[in-house]
């Protein structure tokens, strides 16, 4: 199961979020919520980029996190 440790490509803040209970590991197959702020579009209806809820900068979805 994914621990979603992600950390922020520009400040290196922690993006882990809550812990997921035990009993909803399985749908989210992860067991910890993430803290990174998706931005949408709705004429895209997608998530368009990321945000760091600490330092606020953003990055490319596609883009990968260090773990």
């Amino acid at each position: 199961m994914n621990d979603s440790k992600e950390f922020c490509p520009h400040c290196n803040a922690n993006l882990q979020g809550e812990p997921i209970p035990k009993e909803s590991q399985k749908h989210y197959k992860s067991t910890h919520f993430t803290r990174k702020i998706g931005i949408t579009s709705i004429e895209a209806d997608r998530i368009l980029f990321w945000r760091c809820p600490d330092c606020s900068k953003e990055w490319g979805v596609g883009y990968k996190l260090h773990f």
